[in-house]
């Protein structure tokens, strides 16, 4: 038999910040749900009547009000008793549950209590008055005040000798007491309150437990946390979290987790690589360790508590250990997922591709066009095969290319200024050489833009653009009907609001391109076709 642990104790720092984000994440959503619920009963008129004939008897004491709030520190105490994330979790399942289904009730089945007004002049007042603000108006059957407080007693027992589960269950039955002698509930409601704590904490708890319920649910707490923190450097981030979150409702939330877990991954590779997450050491020797722990015969493979361990060795901050733990436990998880060889291979040749901008970086290199566009295309073909296979299209890049190059040109002009400030220059040597024979800085963004050069460069790919997206819209046309068109035709209506309303409030100039000589590269006519 396992011995059971301490039941009090100090959690670690790092478990703490789990744990209280728990606790702080589970008071958010009661009192959404809970004064939500308040907030729609306020419509009612009337309601059913369930106090029962003996309870006008009972006296009204102001005083338990102190034992009423005392619920508050019950439920505090988790963080002392439940110290780790995975003891945490059951715990705030069932109270988030029993929110739910008492809130449902409340809407369906509200209640008008019998009690008389109440009034307090004396002493406690102050505390009285709290206690009654905490419980609202209306929400009575059940009692979630009960239901808590039993919940805690029940979850706090089984870790607790004799002594402890006395404790814990008369604190338990005080709790549901007070709400009798301040009159905020009826004896029906105390019930109720009792037994659905104890179906929600039997229901809950062994499956909250589990091994694969806890990993799914690590992996969606890291993909969560990464799509926030993608949001906060860009709003077409959060753009993309909430459309893949709606395409996750709009199907199997399992079957839609390779969704997520893909754009995470490799957005954290790429903004790695970037210089946007830092990481101790050069981000390519980051990359490299990723790969060899990730790809077949190469490393020992991890699971999805583990990180690498060359990486491990070098963390010196926790958040950019957490970047190594993240990245490994969402690669692994992807990996598992894709079904087609194809795409796995896809997965590791995307992976190698972005790390060839990083050399580009460390080196300070700059490609010619050709060059440009050629790796242009092997970054989207490989992202847009991918998303295909995840989505369970029939379609490929390969149907596509003028669109995979119409990616490539969106991604250059959109991010212009910041690629050139981080040093990746997408910007083509043949450019560069002819702006610097203006004495002008090709890296420098508003040098390259004010260059005679540099402007007829832009009005070229302004041009470009025009030419692929009107030869996409001609493939996606004979594609009709194919399953992932509909995805296809998004980016390009995306692709064509940038160039046409977005991409000229930055540069005016474009608007009369007319007044720029096109730099002579032949860009404008180059294409696939």
């Amino acid at each position: 038999m396992s011995e059971r642990p301490r039941l009090f104790g100090v959690p670690r720092r790092d478990e703490l910040l789990l744990t209280g984000s728990l606790a702080l994440g589970f008071a958010f959503f009661f009192l959404a749900v809970y004064g939500g619920a308040s907030w729609v009963t306020g419509f009612y008129s009337g309601g059913l009547r369930v106090d029962l004939p003996f309870e006008r008897h009972i006296p009204f004491i102001p005083a338990w009000a102190a034992v009423y709030v005392s619920m508050d520190v019950l439920l505090l105490l988790s963080l002392f008793v439940f110290r780790t994330w995975k003891d945490m979790v059951p715990f705030a399942l069932a109270l988030c549950a029993e929110t739910v289904v008492g809130a449902v009730v409340f809407v369906l089945l509200p209640v008008e209590v019998a009690w008389p007004a109440r009034v307090v002049h004396d002493g406690w007042a102050g505390i009285f008055f709290v206690a009654d603000t905490m419980n609202l108006e209306r929400n009575y059957l059940p009692s979630l005040h009960v239901a808590f407080a039993c919940t805690a007693a029940l979850a706090y027992a089984e870790r607790s000798g004799w002594l402890a589960r006395v404790l814990f269950g008369l604190w338990a039955a005080a709790i549901a007491a007070s709400t009798l002698f301040i009159h905020e509930h009826h004896l029906v409601d105390v019930v109720a309150g009792a037994l659905l704590a104890w179906g929600m904490w039997r229901f809950i708890a062994p499956r909250a437990r589990g091994e694969d319920f806890l990993a799914a649910l690590r992996v969606e707490a890291f993909c969560a946390r990464e799509l926030y923190r993608f949001s906060r450097r860009h709003l077409r981030y959060a753009l993309i979290a909430l459309a893949l979150y709606r395409y996750s409702l709009g199907r199997w939330w399992r079957a839609a987790r390779v969704a997520r877990v893909g754009f995470c991954f490799l957005q954290l590779v790429d903004d790695v690589l970037d210089g946007d997450r830092p990481v101790d050491g050069e981000p390519l020797d980051w990359v490299d360790a990723l790969l060899t722990e990730l790809e077949p015969g190469r490393g020992q493979g991890i699971g999805t508590e583990a990180m690498p361990g060359q990486m491990r060795a070098t963390a010196s901050e926790m958040a950019r250990e957490q970047a190594t733990d993240i990245a490994a436990t969402l690669g692994r998880v992807l990996l598992d997922s894709l079904e087609s060889p194809e795409a796995r291979a896809n997965v590791f040749a995307l992976m190698r591709t972005m790390r060839r901008d990083r050399e580009r970086v460390r080196e300070q290199r700059w490609l010619s066009a050709e060059q440009l566009i050629a790796q242009h295309r092997d970054t989207f073909r490989l992202s847009v095969d991918l998303m295909l296979h995840v989505a369970g299209a029939d379609v490929r890049a390969s149907d596509v290319p003028a669109l995979i190059d119409a990616f490539g040109w969106c991604s250059s002009l959109r991010d212009l200024r910041e690629d050139l400030e981080a040093g990746l220059y997408n910007v083509p040597a043949e450019v560069a050489e002819e702006v610097r024979a203006e004495g002008a800085n090709p890296a420098d963004c508003d040098a390259l833009l004010a260059s005679t050069t540099g402007r007829a460069w832009v009005v070229a790919e302004y041009a470009r653009a025009r030419v692929l997206l009107d030869r996409s819209a001609e493939d996606l046309a004979t594609l009709e009907g194919r399953t992932g068109v509909p995805l296809l035709r998004l980016f390009h209506r995306s692709i064509e609001s940038f160039r046409a309303r977005r991409l000229p409030r930055r540069l005016p100039f474009l608007r009369e391109p007319a007044s720029v000589k096109p730099w002579p590269s032949g860009a404008a006519s180059s294409g696939p076709r």
